[in-house]
């Protein structure tokens, strides 16, 4: 897909204001712009948190009983929960693209971690922010970016479509809990008495007051703010451990349970933010993961449950790999949606088409999402056997992932999910190709078998085959993808 047409899909029209409550319009319909004499409806502002390998089940509001969450657990009660959420991959850097971008696995740029060499890049692709700038939107970026080189350059968050970035420029960079230096913007900022895992400075405590910061600028620009804390990803490193000192738990779980209710802080934090200055009746929260739970650094996900009650772990194209919390918080604008729950699947990729959607803009043409606003609005719907894609071309393994993926974690893989049926194949190495005769799929039914317990290839052959096809369709070589 050429530049040019890429170029023509960042031209947007029909920019009319959207009345976003349980009064708003249905489905994707858009209100036409006011008279001049008529002051325009203030467009929503987005806060979206994305969290670092934050399992399904480690949230109170989704199961979990040993961490302790009680602002994301308010937000889930009197927002949106949905159930049935999903990560665009099952490791960090595609799954954050796909987001970022409204691509799956099959057509993003960036299908997999990125080597030892650097980061890969997102390209000339139009992101969420680069869309709502030209809407007139405020944009930033505060936490994990990884698509750069740890320099300024063409793949810098600024380049991007995001007006204000400080944080951790590349992949790796956020690994380090108490960084030797951060960027604001393209100015690199050190921190002496850092040494990654040990130091005065902690970087999530840094990109928090930062975004605040952001949060207190006035302005008659609506915003558009990422926060992407890189918790709690390994290793489990905190400033302070809390009540979970005095636990007999492993020190790796006390730090793990210890960086989860400190992300939720921090939610909260950015909450009391948006109240205190009255943009919570005006603005749309979002939290989510980019992954299933990791088990790294001693973190023994199996003890906090942390997959839920799914199979499977980050890495694994299994749902406990790629089923993540999600909420969307909004109680005034869209108070059809307020304290409910759906089981409706969505996906990362929804994000940029939704979010165009609620802002007023016109969905650009050729993404893999759809969006959400009827859900949200309680005025329409989305395609419940609608079919959603996933590729696995990352190796890099873990006890517990390699047992689930019984050997062939070290192999690429794919998934669909249509409907109440899904199907996770293996290819017979490490370089993708469509799927053929060397290729072993299974089958699974989730309205019955949500632990995918159950393999029923061979019960329903043509199920597995309308399946496959399907995912050998959505597969574009990245030579030519964009």
């Amino acid at each position: 897909m050429g530049e040019a047409v890429w170029e023509r899909r960042r031209v947007l029209t029909g920019l009319g204001a959207l009345a976003l409550g349980a009064a708003g319009c249905a489905g994707a319909t858009h209100t036409p712009a006011p008279p001049p004499s008529v002051p325009p409806v203030r467009r929503p502002n987005f806060v979206v948190v994305l969290a670092d390998d934050l399992g399904y089940g480690e949230l109170g509001g989704y199961g979990q009983t040993k961490i302790a969450t009680p602002h994301l657990d308010r937000l889930a009660a009197e927002g949106l929960r949905f159930t049935d959420a999903y990560a665009s991959a099952p490791v960090c850097a595609p799954a954050r693209a796909s987001l970022f971008t409204g691509l799956h696995t099959g057509h993003s740029p960036v299908r997999r971690n990125p080597p030892r060499t650097g980061d890969l890049a997102l390209g000339r692709l139009p992101t969420i922010a680069t869309l709502l700038r030209d809407l007139g939107y405020r944009t930033g970026l505060f936490g994990k970016w990884g698509f750069s080189q740890n320099a300024p350059g063409p793949d810098h968050p600024n380049e991007h479509g995001f007006s204000e970035f400080f944080g951790y420029l590349t992949h790796r960079a956020a690994h380090d809990y108490y960084p030797e230096r951060l960027w604001h913007n393209k100015d690199e900022i050190h921190y002496p008495g850092n040494t990654g895992r040990e130091g005065v400075e902690y970087g999530p405590e840094l990109v928090m007051r930062h975004a605040e910061a952001f949060l207190d600028v006035r302005s008659d620009e609506p915003f558009l703010m990422f926060v992407t804390p890189n918790l709690p990803h390994a290793p489990a490193v905190a400033p302070d451990l809390g009540h979970y000192a005095v636990t007999d738990w492993t020190d790796p779980a006390k730090a793990h349970a210890a960086q989860v209710t400190l992300l939720d802080s921090y939610v909260g934090r950015l909450l009391d933010r948006l109240r205190a200055s009255a943009l919570d009746r005006e603005t749309v929260v979002i939290f989510s993961s980019d992954n299933g739970p990791h088990e790294e650094g001693g973190v023994d996900p199996d003890f906090f449950k942390a997959a839920g009650p799914f199979r499977g772990y980050k890495r694994n194209l299994y749902e406990g790999g790629i089923r993540v919390p999600l909420i969307i918080w909004s109680p005034h604008l869209l108070a059809g949606s307020a304290g409910r729950s759906t089981a409706r699947p969505a996906v990362h990729y929804d994000m940029l088409p939704t979010l165009v959607d609620l802002a007023g803009g016109v969905r650009p043409d050729g993404l893999d999402g759809v969006s959400l606003r009827g859900l949200l609005t309680a005025h329409g719907d989305v395609p419940e056997d609608r079919p959603l894609f996933w590729f696995r071309t990352h190796f890099g393994t873990t006890p517990s992932q390699v047992a689930e993926d019984r050997g062939r974690g070290d192999r690429t893989a794919a998934a669909t999910r249509q409907g109440r049926w899904k199907a996770v194949g293996f290819g017979p190495g490490r370089e993708y190709r469509p799927p053929g005769p060397d290729w072993r799929f299974e089958l699974y039914d989730l309205a019955t078998d949500p632990a995918e317990t159950t393999d029923l290839a061979a019960y329903y052959p043509e199920i597995l085959n309308r399946l496959t096809a399907s995912v050998h369709a959505a597969w574009t070589d990245p030579a030519v993808a964009v």
